[in-house]
């Protein structure tokens, strides 16, 4: 029987600095706090997987350095497997540069991507025996995009549902989304994978249905304030955001996605496998910080029962 989530994806240092705002080109403002904290959009939403219950293993290269070390130290500390962490001789770890605003949570991230864009075909054939396994697998744009659709193949090939994270948006087009079975993309995501405008609930709701069309079984969209949107051929449904103190909205897309990949992994149906990623991305929001941001199982059951969220046909 086919179980838990299989991630393959990114691993970086996040250096993140806390500022009274997000500076305009060419100012100098001083910052109020500063952290260096474990992150990557692979390494957070396996992190988050396995917080939230799901058995949970990563693919993912870092370079052979201290980042590189920490970074494997912290997942191992935390549960999660790293037996397929691979040191990639010649490249630095992968770095990502945040600022967050303080009183909105808002960010702006550059990342350089290091010993992630040295992943290749090859690195897959190490995961064949948990692609004959996993429920899930689950994927981003923090990779080489051809190796996540020769993995995304590969692993539907072996009855396993593949999810994307559509992030970031730069490297999204609508050539990629055909290749997995859920597209998970946030608003200017979901304008880059589509060409449509997405403004509102009725047009990314309509955008999103051009990917059904290309074959694709689901999407869910994440939009902030606004929660998120789940788009299947029968019809969409809108999910209102949770009433939550934003510290940091970094990773809380993270956050949202594994919540999607491990109620699906679990069996749930849609509807109530993207409220549990709905609960799991507000929570990611109230701290500071990607992965020590991503919830446990036990703190999203805690919000989704304090708030009745209930979700609505669009």
């Amino acid at each position: 029987m086919k179980n838990g989530v299989l991630v393959v994806g990114s691993i970086n240092m996040d250096l993140v600095a806390v500022a009274p705002r997000i500076p305009a080109p060419g100012e100098y403002i001083h910052a109020s706090g500063f952290h260096v904290v474990t992150g990557g959009k692979g390494a957070n939403q396996a992190l988050a997987s396995h917080r939230l219950g799901s058995e949970t293993m990563l693919l993912a290269r870092v370079g052979d350095d201290s980042f590189g070390r920490i970074l494997i130290e912290k997942l191992e500390a935390e549960g999660v497997s790293t037996e397929l962490v691979v040191v990639a001789p010649g490249y630095a770890t992968g770095v990502a540069l945040i600022v967050v605003e303080e009183q909105t949570g808002q960010n702006t991230i550059v990342v350089d991507p290091g010993a992630n864009r040295s992943m290749t075909a090859l690195d897959l054939d190490a995961v064949d025996a948990q692609l004959q396994t996993a429920a899930v697998v689950l994927f981003q744009l923090e990779i080489p995009v051809d190796v996540s659709k020769e993995a995304s193949m590969r692993a539907r090939a072996r009855g396993a549902l593949t999810i994307l994270d559509s992030g970031p948006a730069r490297r999204a087009d609508a050539s990629v989304a055909p290749f997995f079975d859920v597209v998970s993309p946030n608003e200017p995501e979901l304008e880059a994978l589509t060409g449509k405008p997405v403004a509102g609930l009725r047009a990314a709701s309509f955008a999103a249905q051009g990917l059904l069309i290309d074959g694709v079984k689901m999407v869910v969209v994440k939009m902030g304030g606004s929660g998120a949107l789940l788009v299947e051929k029968e019809g969409a449904r809108h999910f209102p955001a949770y009433d939550v103190p934003c510290l940091d909205s970094t990773g809380a897309g993270d956050a949202f996605t594994a919540g999607l990949a491990c109620g699906l992994a679990e069996g749930m149906n849609p509807t109530d496998a993207v409220a549990l990623a709905n609960a799991a991305g507000a929570i990611a929001v109230t701290a500071v910080g990607t992965q020590p941001s991503m919830p446990t199982r036990a703190r999203v059951r805690e919000l989704m029962d304090s708030q009745n969220v209930k979700s609505s046909k669009l």
